[in-house]
């Protein structure tokens, strides 16, 4: 028992003196890693979607995923995405538009930039989505005037 102590009390006393004598000096990063290590060795890339998709989120893909593998992955867009209008936000505020639906009638992979770690995605809703959701407001608003009118009226 006094031979373990002395090893530990030996350890703890060198790991201090190199500490002092070497001043290592610790940095932390002020973001997670950029690139993960997959299964079988494979490069994975953090980025989030946003928007009309069905399963927006942080997906961590391969770093050779393009832009129509990520949708995919998702689920896919939604009905009132509007796919002509996609904007994908780089770490350093570039924004990027891409034409996806340019790019599922001519299949030009050129139109499709490569997805970099931390970009966010962003699909938007069309004209109609905004037009939907005002005649829902509206809807709404009339119902609670008619019940408004109505209780006014058994009175």
């Amino acid at each position: 028992m006094k031979k373990n102590a002395t090893i530990v009390l030996f350890l703890t006393l060198i790991s201090l003196s190199f500490a002092q004598d070497s001043q290592v000096q610790i940095q932390y990063a002020d973001r997670p890693a950029q690139y993960i290590l997959g299964g079988a060795d494979m490069l994975l890339i953090n980025v989030n979607l946003w928007g009309h998709i069905q399963r927006p989120g942080i997906y961590s893909v391969p770093s050779s995923y393009s832009l129509i593998d990520l949708i995919s992955s998702a689920g896919g867009p939604k009905e009132t995405a509007r796919l002509s209008d996609v904007r994908i936000i780089r770490s350093n505020q570039q924004v990027i538009n891409v034409d996806v639906e340019r790019f599922i009638k001519t299949g030009d992979s050129d139109l499709l930039p490569l997805l970099q770690p931390g970009d966010t995605i962003v699909i938007s809703g069309s004209a109609y989505d905004v037009f939907t959701r005002f005649l829902g407001i509206v809807r709404d608003i009339a119902i609670i005037a008619n019940a408004i009118y109505l209780i006014s009226r058994i009175d």
